[in-house]
């Protein structure tokens, strides 16, 4: 209690008193007045650190694209067995079709370019054409159903829908209701039809107002 009650230095002299003491027991001084001088100078003398300017706000980070992996295209091979398949049975309907075709060759090596190719050449190149259009219906709906991919589907179902067109004018090219330049520009006509509906498609599905509102419907589409 003693060492608490001994507390008061004089600054005018250095003279310990007590607290409760007002003047110095030694020369007198105030003691109240010395110690609220000495206090602002007692309290300014430990630096206080000064506080560090703030730092520049940083830039929001964009988000990094990370490519998705690829994976093999597993309904693409969907679609060359059935092209190996639609080959096979065409080659087995018809067992003269090597034979028909180098005929048909040497036809146009001759210069008879022009001429009716055979009877069952027609034939199964129109039995080829149908059979791979409608594999490609499958193909359009295993697509659309594995991977939800609007793009592929639907070049998939135009594709099937322009072999099954083929193999309808080759049809009736073989029944000779119809002439070989008249399939050809028929057909040409098909495909130009096809390609703008897909075009408009395409560039219709992929613009930004339009891909917010597919993708609350859809899962993430792969184009």
């Amino acid at each position: 209690m003693r060492a608490r009650d001994w507390a008061m230095r004089c600054d005018a002299c250095g003279t310990m008193n007590k607290e409760t003491s007002r003047f110095c027991l030694y020369c007198g001084a105030s003691l109240t007045t010395a110690g609220t001088e000495a206090a602002p100078a007692t309290s300014a003398t430990p630096g206080s650190p000064t506080p560090a300017p703030p730092l520049p706000r940083a830039a929001p980070l964009r988000p990094v694209y990370v490519p998705r992996p690829r994976t093999p295209d597993f309904v693409g091979l969907f679609g060359v067995a059935f092209f190996f398949l639609v080959l096979g049975v065409v080659f087995f309907l018809n067992g003269n079709l090597l034979t028909e075709l180098r005929r048909w060759w040497d036809q146009i090596l001759a210069g008879r370019a022009a001429f009716r190719p055979p009877e069952g050449l027609i034939v199964s190149a129109g039995l080829f054409w149908g059979l791979l259009g409608v594999s490609n219906f499958g193909i359009a709906f295993l697509r659309w159903f594995f991977t939800r991919s609007r793009i592929r589907t639907l070049g998939a179902l135009l594709g099937g829908i322009a072999m099954v067109t083929f193999s309808y004018f080759l049809y009736r090219y073989s029944l000779r209701d119809m002439s070989g330049s008249l399939v050809v520009s028929l057909e040409a006509a098909v495909i130009a039809v096809l390609l703008f509906v897909y075009i408009g498609l395409g560039l219709y599905w992929t613009t930004p107002r339009w891909r917010p509102s597919v993708e609350g419907i859809y899962r993430t589409p792969r184009p």
